[in-house]
């Protein structure tokens, strides 16, 4: 049986709601749900096996750009172009608590591993940290050194790696404070860390994503085909780290052989530009969204 047969590449459902484009569409730690949100200021979760809305939760007041939920399915983070950091609770969909700080849009938000702490990627080019437990509303750190907006964020157990428009994936390690940095000499739009937790994926603004070393930071393999000039598209890696995936400016998904690099498949997900991917955590499923304002559903 060929490689491509096993991708996920059939349409299972569409998820429709959204009014304007999806900006983001994630699996929650168990891909039993999905959580998406756009321009319509709004965040839904839904059953994507099913196709079903399950609720809406409305508070920000500009697009909302990237959603992150709790390994526990209790909390969600989410950001915008309102400039804060919102917190909320899953099941009443209050708002428990908004981060303010940033200086401009927050592109990007990830819970760490206990959910003690958000971190947030910024247009004022800044990462910033937040206490989920504590009440103040401040950051309990902030991260400086881009030299331009940042894009994307992923959390280790001990480090926080940024992707910046400057060009650079940088490093930070919270234990002993040191920052490391790779300089693409592109921007940068999403990073993603593959599962073994060994590489990092670089999505650049040159319709490239790179494969990096990430102790060392080695360039190990390129991926090309697909088009990401201009607009944030997402790249991920599959559970099992076989193939890379990424968006498409014109709509198509692109699966590529982690190792070779070969194109293994493409196929036309949307009518308009994939904003993002997110791939099952263990089964061969994958979540789409578009500019189009769908969320698109993918089965084997």
């Amino acid at each position: 049986m060929s490689a491509a047969a096993e991708l996920p590449t059939k349409e299972a459902h569409i998820l429709k709601g959204h009014e304007g484009a999806v900006l983001a569409a994630r699996f929650n730690g168990d891909g039993n749900y999905a959580l998406t949100c756009g321009k319509d200021r709004t965040i839904r979760l839904w059953n994507p096996h099913r196709g079903i809305l399950i609720k809406t939760y409305k508070s920000h007041g500009r697009e909302v750009r990237d959603v992150h939920v709790t390994s526990d399915n209790a909390k969600f983070c989410s950001c915008g172009g309102d400039r804060q950091v919102y917190y909320w609770d899953v099941s009443t969909g209050r708002v428990i608590r908004k981060f303010r700080g940033h200086d401009g849009e927050v592109n990007a938000v990830k819970f760490n591993d206990s959910a003690s702490v958000v971190v947030s990627a910024g247009f004022d080019r800044s990462l910033r940290v937040w206490d989920c437990r504590s009440h103040s509303v401040e950051p309990v750190q902030i991260i400086d050194t881009f030299l331009d907006t940042v894009m994307s964020v992923v959390l280790t157990k001990t480090e926080i790696i940024g992707g910046s428009v400057d060009g650079t994936v940088r490093t930070f390690d919270m234990r002993i404070g040191r920052e490391m940095s790779d300089n693409l000499g592109q921007p940068v739009n999403c990073i993603s860390i593959s599962n073994d937790g060994n590489c990092v994926l670089a999505g650049c603004l040159d319709s490239t994503l790179r494969l990096l070393d990430r102790t060392t930071g080695e360039l190990l393999q390129v991926y090309k085909g697909h088009i990401s000039k201009s607009f944030k598209t997402d790249c991920c890696l599959t559970n099992s780290d076989a193939h890379v995936i990424g968006g498409s400016e014109d709509g198509l998904v692109f699966f590529w052989d982690l190792v070779d690099a070969k194109v293994v498949s493409k196929f036309r997900a949307h009518d308009l530009v994939v904003t993002s991917v997110s791939y099952h955590p263990k089964e061969d499923c994958m979540l789409t969204s578009s500019v189009d304002g769908t969320v698109r559903v993918w089965k084997k």
